[in-house]
């Protein structure tokens, strides 16, 4: 096999010439490698290496140029004294391929974070990792994940566990999921946006239980709750006190009038009332509890009725969504008004000229947040597009979505718990280093960061502990590893953290070993090698 590709070599070279197949060669690999910094300065190192860098067909280029350089100098055997500069450059080249290549076996290049005064040893590397973990049997799984820069479809199971597709670059958009079963007077969805002249604003709220997003939503000084659609039968109705009764489990609503209620002293002076309702007295503390209360004053946890007081959103601005209807307080008219969508004919609201709009509803889909493949932006070293990564799950009939920003946890029949994770594979340090102190000096006038350092303290276990500083092109080096300031973050409590990018390099010497027999390859062969002369030429020839 070998012989035959060092014939297909000579041969090329001959109808090429060697000159133009080094050319040719150097080309491709030149131009791989200035697609991957344009891809890197638009959409992130990450998936540059993932693209480009670390790609199938990059280590393909990189093979045959080291195939291509060994052939060379294997076809100029046996040594001839006029190309031993010849020879050194070429042993150069194939000297750093051999220390590029045992990097990309045994290195490592990954990420440390740093808390303040909270010591770390775990550097985060560049695998994905999925880890599944059953606490009932008190082990765990972990899956590999492919290293891609777009969806990749798997083909895994482990037990009744189905991995489907992973997606290295996702942002989340809105699915709706069907549930036939749901309850259509209570679990309804829907989507609305809000807008004057100088706002607009789309929202999405659910009722349903599996659904990802809430029944309230705050929209700046406007509060919105979005609540069952029987609500808005009786929503606009006066009543007693403004207080409406709602039956769950009957589906209905009503407004009670003066003439329908008692007012009683019940606990510490709070008003107690007392409404006739299907032949029994139904009894409040609204003060206490929206649920009723028995004859002992104890409340009904299992009661289906529900009593509401609209006097406690008269004040302020609030909007009440009933799916195809809303509901607000008019402060002119001083009632309650609600009005219901037409098509997608826009409802005024009594607020600094906002509108509103039903763009969506569903009695029967609850909306969820689905990861949708995309490709990655970066902005400012910071990707702001594609920052999250998602697998899909099929266990048993259900599929579900995983993430690094959430985990998920099912309940197995044969397993009991399992707990799903997305994240990275880690390397544990033989020691530790904490964050002393983090600063950072920005441009004058603005807040954007000019430079920031770390004040570290390194533990070595039995050995002690020093102090180290590590800025921009001075990192910290100990053992194999070194360690460079890479980017911060800020912690919810407000100190800045610190993020280290760490490097091990075991193929470094020689890539050293590599570049110095390249120069002085280079010198041989192009500065000390003496051309023969034309008398000692002509001799030759005759």
């Amino acid at each position: 096999m070998w012989n035959s590709f060092l014939r297909l070599y000579q041969q090329t070279e001959k109808t090429l010439g060697s000159l133009k197949f080094a050319v040719f060669i150097i080309l491709i690999f030149a131009v791989c490698l200035i697609f991957g910094t344009f891809m890197e300065s638009y959409h992130g190192a990450e998936y540059a290496n993932r693209l480009v860098y670390k790609s199938l067909p990059f280590m393909g280029v990189q093979l045959l140029m080291f195939l291509s350089i060994l052939s060379a100098t294997l076809l100029r055997l046996p040594p001839k004294k006029h190309l031993y500069g010849f020879y050194v450059i070429h042993l150069g080249l194939m000297t750093l391929f051999l220390g590029s290549y045992i990097t990309y076996e045994a290195g490592v290049d990954g990420s440390l974070t740093l808390a303040p005064n909270s010591p770390a040893r775990e550097v985060s590397l560049n695998t994905d990792q999925l880890l599944m973990q059953f606490p009932a049997k008190g082990n765990q799984v972990t899956i590999d994940l492919p290293y891609s820069f777009g969806t990749k479809n798997l083909d895994f199971k482990w037990e009744n566990i189905k991995i489907l597709r992973f997606i290295p670059f996702a942002d989340e958009v809105i699915g709706w999921s069907e549930d036939k079963l749901a309850d259509t007077s209570r679990l309804h969805s829907g989507e609305y946006r809000i807008e004057n002249d100088n706002f607009g604003e789309d929202f999405t709220l659910s009722l349903h239980p599996a659904s990802d997003f809430e029944s309230t939503a705050q929209l700046g000084p406007l509060s919105v709750h979005y609540m069952p659609e029987v609500l808005a039968d009786c929503f606009g109705k006066d009543s007693h006190k403004g207080l409406l009764v709602w039956d769950a489990q009957g589906g209905r609503c009503f407004a009670p009038q003066t003439k329908d209620m008692k007012e009683q002293k019940g606990i510490s002076g709070k008003n107690l009332l007392i409404l006739k309702e299907s032949g029994e007295d139904l009894r409040f503390l609204p003060d206490l509890s929206p649920l009723p209360v028995d004859k002992d004053l104890k409340i009904v946890q299992d009661s289906p009725y529900r009593i509401f007081s609209r006097s406690l959103f008269q004040e302020k601005p609030h909007l009440f969504l009933f799916g195809r209807f809303v509901g607000y307080f008019d402060k002119e008219a001083s009632k309650w008004m609600v009005k219901e969508f037409k098509n997608l004919t826009p409802v005024d609201l009594p607020w600094m000229g906002f509108k509103i709009v039903l763009k969506n509803h569903s009695p029967s889909k609850f909306p969820i947040r689905v990861p949708e493949a995309v490709t990655p932006i970066q902005d400012n070293g910071q990707l702001i597009k594609g920052a999250m990564k998602a697998i899909e799950i099929q266990a048993g009939d259900t599929r579900f979505w995983v993430t690094n920003q959430r985990a998920m946890s099912i309940e197995d029949p044969k397993d009991g718990k399992i707990i799903f994770q997305l994240g990275r594979k880690s390397l544990t340090l033989p020691f530790e280093i904490t964050l002393d102190q983090f600063k950072m000096d920005t441009d004058p006038g603005t807040n954007n960061p000019a430079s920031y350092e770390s004040f570290v303290t390194l533990f070595k276990g039995n050995e002690g502990s020093e102090k180290h500083h590590v800025f921009m092109n001075h990192p910290m080096k100990y053992s194999t590893f070194t360690f460079y300031q890479a980017s911060y973050f800020q912690t919810q409590q407000g100190p800045f953290g610190s993020i280290f990018s760490v490097n091990y390099d075991p193929g470094r010497p020689w890539k050293y070993l590599g570049s110095i027999l390249l120069v002085l390859g280079s010198l041989w062969h192009f500065v000390l090698r003496k051309k023969p002369s034309k008398k000692n030429a002509e001799t030759s020839h005759a």
